[in-house]
């Protein structure tokens, strides 16, 4: 059976061996905006409907300015503004960013006349209604094609399948000339972004509608497959490549899918024998950015899953199949391939019935990632993720700052993923879970993070514990602002009342720094991040009426103000109900942790979205922002990892 690899197996590594990040640059705002950007660009080529804005060009009078200012003004009443509207209290900190992404879509409709202006027929007259139907550029542009291609190289162990998305592919009937685009929004890695656009080059050369296209191409003396690498950062930026400039990219694209199917022999090249060309040829993938980028191989008894679950939704007349999973540490993700007239809604309706008829310990967890349809099925054989194993990603930076990095947990490719509390949409967290969920734990995971990027200096905890327990052995811990607040002993609401006049003092010591950041750097004396961690929060608030008043006073003004004076809050509750969520929460916390809970309810309440009460429990979690939630496994502390970073302090 061949290997199955994904175009986000092999961007990740592109992206690592760049020294990129997998996640772009990780910022959930510029995530969501390249989303939209994406979807802007789908909405304007529409289905070749009447409708569409593309096709409506063909109604309007030949003239190029005319349909640009159309293709803005559609797009903007259709899609952006409502998206900007409903999602205004989020991005309102990325101005900037928002800013980029209206001038890079106004680029975009600006792209796409000019394509269409291309195509268009001879006109009747100078000014008047085309005296031909027209062949509109939504009729030969497709977005968000999925393609597929298999590839078996001399001494690979297996062949290899390749699927992914691409972002937009060009036919032209008339001369069999087609063109492969990988749209790019922002800033990211030049030479991953190459490798990653000829992938999709690569998986349309490889395909046999490819191949029939090179037929007919070469009959009428054209060259086929060209691959445009279109970006907007934000104005437009083209660059073309044929497939005789590509070939030496594309040799180095196939060894290494070869290594991350785990199909190919270890290559003796060095990495000067892989510089013969830098302008176009990829980094020097070492093995530690494969064994990172790539996922264990599935056993047969993975393997034997997949084909019970298939066998299962057969028996109810749902026709799909599905691709080899990619291991994580406690669940297995199988992509999953509708058959031809299957409705989504059709294989996910059946997930209680899976579970039933597989005796799953779990109900099977069903949702789109990047496109393509998943279900998730735990494993039979789970397995833990220590700290140990993402400490060394946690590191501490340079200057009088410190750092601001708060572990989350690892995805399906054994990368860390972090919060950032220097960012607008990370500022606060609040963090909800039932008994057995791993609540406690991720607080102490979070902890730990922060300790070991930063000292005493740069860093300082406000710890609100009302179970006594679970921060204990941060008592004599030199990075605590003050003592553990146990809340029998000391009102809480007197506690965050002083932090909030902490943050009163320092909007007082600005005096025209702009930030945070460079008030600390400009400062004599060390100025610490102050965070507060406070697990039960619900048992917080229920004690009395007047004491609820105080702290959900204290919560809005910190929540509001506090991010800007260096001040955070992760506040933990185990009920998520409307009572608790709803209000001072709602509105100042914009980052999520959902572990398992007992209800959809409850994580619609915290995550806007059911799924959470599908979670496997013990740090299994969705992680939500700005962005659609990811699912993540939170690493486990040791107790040698307590000690060394609760009892000193000391790292």
């Amino acid at each position: 059976m061949p290997v199955t690899i994904t175009v986000s197996q092999v961007r990740r590594a592109l992206y690592l061996a760049a020294g990129a990040s997998g996640r772009g640059d990780g910022a959930p705002s510029t995530v969501v905006l390249g989303k939209w950007f994406h979807e802007g660009l789908g909405l304007l080529v529409g289905d070749g409907s009447h409708s569409s804005p593309i096709t409506k060009l063909a109604e309007l009078d030949a003239d190029l300015d005319l349909w640009k200012q159309s293709l803005v003004a559609d797009l903007y009443t259709q899609f952006v503004g409502p998206r900007l509207t409903s999602r205004r209290a989020a991005l309102h900190d990325a101005a900037t960013q928002v800013f980029d992404f209206w001038k890079a879509m106004e680029a975009a409709c600006h792209w796409l006349a000019e394509l269409s202006w291309a195509l268009r027929p001879q006109r009747a007259s100078r000014r008047g209604p085309l005296a031909v139907p027209w062949q509109t550029l939504a009729e030969v542009l497709t977005t968000e094609e999925p393609l597929t291609c298999e590839l078996r190289e001399p001494g690979w162990s297996d062949s290899v399948r390749l699927v992914g998305i691409a972002d937009a592919v060009v036919r032209l009937a008339d001369t069999g000339m087609w063109c492969a685009i990988e749209l790019k929004s922002g800033q990211t890695s030049p030479a991953a972004d190459l490798g990653q656009a000829c992938l999709y080059h690569l998986m349309l050369s490889a395909s046999e509608a490819s191949r029939a296209c090179i037929e007919s191409s070469a009959s009428v003396g054209t060259q086929p497959g060209i691959l445009a690498l279109v970006s907007f950062r934000p104005d437009r930026h083209e660059r073309l490549f044929t497939s005789v400039e590509l070939a030496s990219v594309r040799m180095r694209l196939i060894e290494l899918i070869g290594k991350l199917a785990g199909v190919a022999a270890p290559s003796a090249a060095t990495p000067a024998d892989r510089a013969e060309n830098p302008a176009i040829m990829l980094p020097f993938l070492n093995a530690r950015v494969i064994s990172r980028a790539a996922t264990a191989s599935p056993s047969k008894e993975h393997l034997d899953l997949g084909q019970k679950l298939v066998a299962a939704w057969t028996e109810y007349g749902v026709n799909v199949s599905l691709d080899p999973p990619i291991i994580g540490p406690s669940f297995l993700r199988f992509p999953i391939t509708p058959g031809r007239g299957t409705k989504i809604s059709a294989v996910s309706r059946l997930a209680r019935e899976l579970q039933v008829r597989l005796q799953l310990a779990a109900e099977p967890f069903i949702a789109l990632d990047e496109g393509r349809l998943v279900i998730d099925v735990q494993r039979p054989d789970r397995q833990n993720v220590w700290f140990d194993d993402v400490q060394s990603e946690l590191t501490r930076p340079e200057g009088k700052l410190g750092g601001s990095r708060v572990p989350v947990g690892v995805d399906l490719y054994q990368q860390l993923v972090c919060a950032d509390l220097a960012k607008p949409e990370h500022a606060h967290l609040l963090v909800a879970g039932t008994t057995g969920s791993g609540k406690s734990e991720w607080l102490r995971l979070a902890v730990a993070g922060l300790i070991a990027t930063n000292t005493p200096q740069t860093l300082r905890l406000l710890v609100i514990d009302p179970k006594r327990n679970a921060f204990h052995a941060l008592r004599d811990s030199p990075f605590l602002w003050q003592p553990l607040v146990f809340p029998d002993e000391q009102p809480a609401a007197a506690a965050l009342a002083e932090l909030a006049e902490e943050m009163d003092r320092r909007y007082q010591m600005f005096d025209g720094a702009d930030s945070f950041q460079q008030l600390v750097e400009e400062s004599e004396k060390p100025l610490p991040r102050i965070v507060c961690v406070c697990d039960e929060y619900r048992d917080l608030i229920s004690r009395n009426r007047v004491e609820r008043k105080l702290i959900e006073e204290q919560i809005c003004r910190l929540g509001a103000k506090a991010r800007a004076a260096g001040i955070h809050l992760i506040l933990a509750t185990q009920e998520p109900s409307r009572d608790t969520i709803k209000g001072a929460l709602d509105s100042n916390m914009p980052a999520r942790v959902g572990l398992k809970m007992g209800k959809a309810i409850e994580s619609r309440m915290l995550l806007n979205q059911a799924g959470a009460e599908k979670l496997l429990g013990h740090g299994d979690l969705l992680f939500k922002d700005i962005g659609d939630p990811c699912r993540l496994q939170a690493p486990l502390l040791n107790e040698a990892n307590r000690t060394a970073l609760f009892g000193s302090g000391r790292n």
